[in-house]
């Protein structure tokens, strides 16, 4: 396995087709919502959150999420939802780039995991990180 670090995040295009990479190559995509708005605000985080529900495997909190992988966790509520091309039109139609994910415009850090719960991709907006975890054969399959 080798960490691919990106220098920046891809956008327009690019963003939309690594989208579509993403949805065919894995199994589960993940966006935490931080809780931190007013009930009286309807954020971009809720409106998502709504048409994403249809794909919706599970919720989790952050102690949840670190007793399932041992990683550390921000506050929040970790949304998983499987990887569906529609789910992944969602994802095109809210965003231009992965930087978009951020909170609270709309959810943060989108991430993508393989069935087994391993990061494939990951994004942390906030402090502009984005990258993926892949074996050499996982790279060498990604399209041009």
């Amino acid at each position: 396995m080798v960490a691919v670090s990106f220098h920046t995040d891809p956008r327009g295009a690019a963003y939309e087709h690594l989208i579509d990479e993403l949805i065919e190559k894995t199994d589960r995509f993940l966006l935490v919502d931080r809780g931190s708005y007013d009930d009286d605000e309807i954020p971009g985080v809720s409106r998502v959150l709504q048409r994403l529900k249809p794909y919706l495997i599970e919720s989790c909190t952050m102690e949840e999420m670190m007793m399932q992988s041992g990683a550390m966790y921000l506050e929040g509520i970790y949304y998983i939802y499987r990887c569906k091309p529609k789910s992944g039109q969602i994802l095109k139609e809210e965003a231009n780039r992965f930087h978009d994910w951020l909170y609270p415009s709309l959810p943060d850090d989108l991430c993508f995991l393989k069935e087994d719960g391993r990061g494939f991709f990951f994004s942390v907006a906030h402090e502009n990180i984005y990258g993926m975890g892949i074996t050499q054969e996982e790279a060498s399959e990604f399209k041009h």
